[in-house]
């Protein structure tokens, strides 16, 4: 196969910079990485075939080190090389030098002949990297990318025999299937030799590419992680990618726009053949590298399979303008056509739907806006003990105003107050936020403001529903859902009986209810036992009642009797009624249907 580059151009461009070449031991552990089993043995045996070879070879030339010996001779220090013609008269060792592809220091060894491509050299035993002492004398070097036509390699001349079959076999037949083989691998061999490998000059393309292009691909959609040799700590991709001329660099390539397109193809077809999560391709994209990093076997192997399809997209968009298609998509499915316009160019939408669709959006799709401490814990119980529904796992979400007066924005002068803003918001992203407010001055003005209000984000309709909005007829939660009883039961207990409660205290308090003072039970509280109502030990204890009696709660018809549980019932009905959308145009038709506000009627 005719290079695209050769060894000293690509050291010229210095095409290793994001991708440094590996030695074999690192090359063969990157492969094993991701399940490709080869060997030195193996990659030695392609080579002496003319099918396989690596990048680069250097021969480490010898060096003499000054020494001098310490500690009673047991430990030597090194004084620096001894240059030629320098005089010593002190002791020396000879090592050999060490290598880093750095361009200047490349560029060196290139010319004095210890560095070369080994595919234009004469086959050489790999035994013969050694020395006598047993140092390595000679090293090779590969691409990360050449894993790719590594792979397609294995796979084409491997062959597997089967014990359970070959244990039958006779003299006879097992002759004849060993020089089938025989005849196959020859055949296999030979049509590499002449043809290649499938992926070889993909391979070599990235590599070229990988300067400019590699960081992009190793991104959760959000950022990108760059990450650079030390010899190259002053080297700038930002100013690279300025300089970057794709047209230039496809003419230094020789290769035409056609084959350009084809080898993208036949990489994309060949990433989603091999993943195990191709089904997950694009839920994966948004995974951090780091954690991309940890994926096991061909799942790794896929995820190096599409930096290198990724790598010829872009490069082939720089080089025409056209966007080519990503692996998920195909036989005229676009993504952009599914999630809709632009979607997937904004990473947040698009992850939004994602996520939507994986049941993996944190987004509540409720929120219960409640204004106490009591309310706050004791809801969430009782959907848990009651209906057996935990709030977590509906998607339901508490918010505690801590009383209505200071959220809702009533001494602003803008048209909207806070409380709207949040229903507005939050209907907007589609979590429906249901509010239950206790039945104070201002409430019912509340009310009708919220319902009033036009959203701001889509014109048409209100910023929410009467429906989601519920305000204690009893004018608090004690007196709405709990008899005289019980409330006098409830306040007995919380006072560890220090006074008893009468029933005939709470319905005196109960008929006070409509006037101006806020809270007649704990003032009552207050006045038997001198101390405060604990409001939400107190609900505690109401609950707990509805809890222990749960059959009672409900009539015949499952209908629930009390206000408390008829709430809880609609709440989780809204959470679980409330599916997330995949896709733009279901959002929109969601927020048109009149499920988060009220549509306004054309008069």
């Amino acid at each position: 196969m005719q290079k695209v580059l050769t060894l000293n151009q690509l050291i010229e461009k210095e095409y290793f910079i994001v991708c440094p070449f590996l030695a074999t031991d690192r090359f063969i552990s990157f492969c094993k990485e991701r399940s490709i089993n080869t060997s030195k043995q193996q990659l030695e045996q392609f080579e002496r075939l003319g099918i396989f070879f690596p990048i680069a070879r250097i021969a480490k030339p010898k060096m003499k080190v000054k020494i001098e010996y310490v500690d009673n001779g047991k430990e030597i220090r090194r004084l620096g090389i001894l240059n030629d013609g320098e005089e010593w008269s002190g002791d020396i060792i000879e090592e050999y030098t060490h290598f880093w592809f750095e361009k200047s220091y490349a560029e060196n060894w290139f010319k004095n002949g210890v560095l070369w491509d080994p595919s234009t050299h004469d086959f050489e035993g790999w035994s013969l990297f050694y020395d006598e002492e047993g140092f390595q004398c000679k090293e090779n070097y590969y691409s990360i990318f050449q894993c790719y036509s590594l792979y397609n390699l294995t796979r084409s001349t491997k062959c597997e025999l089967h014990a359970e079959w070959w244990h039958s076999y006779d003299e006879e037949k097992i002759k004849k299937i060993t020089d089938q083989i025989s005849d196959w691998a020859k055949e296999v061999i030979d049509v590499h030799k002449e043809n290649g490998i499938r992926g070889e000059k993909a391979s070599l393309i990235c590599q070229v590419l990988s300067n400019r292009f590699f960081p992009k691909t190793q991104s959760d959609r959000r950022t990108i992680h760059l990450s650079i040799s030390s010899d190259y700590y002053n080297w700038k991709w930002n100013k690279y990618c300025y300089d970057w001329d794709s047209k230039s660099v496809m003419k230094e390539m020789g290769i035409s726009i056609d084959e350009l397109k084809n080898l993208h193809q036949i990489i994309s077809i060949d990433a989603q053949n091999v993943d195990p999560l191709k089904h997950w391709y694009e839920l994966v994209n948004f995974i951090s590298v780091e954690e991309k990093k940890q994926l096991k076997g061909e799942a790794l192997l896929a995820q190096t399979f599409y930096s290198m399809e990724q790598m010829t997209r872009l490069f082939y968009e720089d080089v025409t303008g056209e966007k080519l298609c990503v692996p998920s998509e195909g036989l005229g499915f676009k993504l952009e056509n599914y999630y809709g316009k632009g979607v997937i160019d904004n990473s947040l939408n698009y992850l939004e739907f994602l996520a939507n669709q994986y049941h993996l959006n944190p987004r509540p799709r409720l929120i219960l806006v409640v204004e106490g401490n009591g309310e706050e814990v004791q809801f969430p119980r009782l959907s848990k003990d009651l209906f057996r529904c935990p709030f977590p796992n509906l998607g339901i979400e508490v918010v505690n105003l801590k009383g209505v007066g200071g959220f809702t924005g009533e001494k602003r002068t803008n048209k909207y107050g806070a409380l709207e803003k949040f229903i507005d918001y939050h209907h907007n992203k589609q979590t429906i936020v249901y509010v239950v407010l206790d039945n104070e001055a201002g409430t019912e003005k509340t009310k009708n403001k919220l319902l009033k209000a036009t959203s701001k984000y889509l014109s048409k309709r209100f910023v929410t529903k009467g429906e989601y909005i519920h305000i204690w007829k009893g004018k608090t939660i004690e007196f709405e859902n709990f008899n005289d009883n019980e409330i006098a039961q409830a306040m007995t207990t919380v006072c560890e009986k220090s006074y008893v409660f009468k029933q005939t205290e709470i319905e005196k308090c109960r008929l006070q209810r409509n006037s101006k003072e806020a809270d007649h039970l704990s003032r009552l509280f207050k006045e038997k036992t001198g101390y405060y109502l604990p409001k939400r030990e107190l609900l505690g204890k109401l609950i707990g009642y509805i809890i222990d009696n749960g059959e009672k709660e409900f009539t015949s018809d499952g209908e629930p009797v009390r206000s408390i549980v008829k709430v809880i019932q609609q709440i989780i009905k809204l959470a679980s009624l409330n599916h997330q959308s995949t896709r733009f145009e279901s959002w929109e038709k969601n927020q048109k249907s009149g499920f988060f506000g009220d549509i306004k009627q054309n008069k």
